[in-house]
């Protein structure tokens, strides 16, 4: 298999598996607040992830050792973008408004990803692909506000978490262009990852312990469903450790607008696991944003 075809396979996998999370941690809202979910789960994937960077890179030690200043903050800044700031925003949008609405907002971030990667790291996009990200952005914004449509006002739950979904998306590609010049300085993709949930688990702690009583997250978490803690489990293992990794070594090989082409494909996943079992309904104002959206990125990628 080329190197660009495992690249394909493993962010077809990404897709997939993002794809599925909105919907299991919407159901999770209902035993672990966001903030708890998060901690837990960047502290499972810190268990994982530590000792598998020192067993699988032994030179790790070495290799922070050679980050200039500049380098280690850039560094912690794409840690944190990566995690606690864009996880963060992410997940507080999702328990404001609904996972089939939080999933095509993300989806978008390709639109983001290909202007960002054209102006700070020399990218080229066609005219045609402008276009067609213009027309998905259109959709996107219909999206956002599509609450207001279907009869709420205009600061609405829904609209604040579409929203706060919007800027944890963006958060997301400023993370994207930062690792991507970290990866094009030699940094692993393995490195970048447990840097990422390492300090996410720090900073979300922090954040933690800001909000809730020790006693009240241990509480949370005694009292948790079974389906909850194995979600934190799916997120902490398969969403985290191995989506990220996954995702940093395909972007690793192929420019970054064009891995962020395979992000459009989690809505495939996500809304027949919200429609069937959160029973979220498929609005007119949905649909037609929806389908806005798959036309800028037919338009944009379909005879790439």
């Amino acid at each position: 298999m080329s190197p660009r075809r495992r690249a394909y396979f493993l962010l077809l996998l990404v897709a997939a598996i993002w794809g599925f999370a909105p919907p299991m941690i919407k159901y999770s809202y209902a035993y672990l607040p966001p903030v708890i979910f998060l901690t837990y789960r960047f502290l499972i994937t810190c268990i994982f992830l530590l000792p598998l960077q020192f067993i699988l890179e032994p030179h790790t030690r070495t290799s922070l050792e050679a980050l200039s200043p500049k380098d280690w903050m850039l560094f912690i800044l794409g840690g944190l973008a990566g995690s606690t700031l864009q996880l963060g925003l992410l997940f507080w949008g999702l328990n404001l408004t609904t996972a089939l609405d939080s999933s095509f907002i993300s989806a978008t971030s390709p639109i983001l990803v290909a202007l960002a990667g054209h102006y700070f790291l020399k990218e080229h996009v066609p005219d045609r692909e402008r276009r067609g990200l213009a027309i998905a952005f259109l959709g996107t914004v219909i999206l956002i506000v599509q609450p207001v449509f279907d009869g709420q006002h205009l600061f609405s739950g829904s609209f604040a978490g579409n929203f706060l979904t919007l800027l944890g998306t963006l958060i997301w590609v400023v993370y994207v262009i930062l690792t991507k010049r970290q990866l094009r300085h030699k940094i692993s993709p393995l490195l970048l990852t447990t840097n990422m949930f390492f300090t996410g688990f720090i900073s979300m702690t922090a954040v933690a312990f800001f909000l809730y009583r020790p006693q009240n997250i241990l509480y949370l978490l005694q009292h948790a469903s079974l389906g909850s803690h194995l979600t934190v489990l799916y997120m902490a293992v398969l969403a985290g450790a191995f989506g990220y990794w996954a995702y940093q070594k395909a972007q690793k090989t192929i420019p970054v607008s064009e891995a962020n082409i395979f992000m459009y494909l989690s809505p495939l996943f996500t809304v027949p696991l919200a429609y069937l079992w959160l029973h979220e309904p498929l609005t007119l104002p949905f649909i037609i944003s929806s389908l806005i959206i798959a036309a800028g990125v037919s338009l944009t990628y379909l005879h790439r």
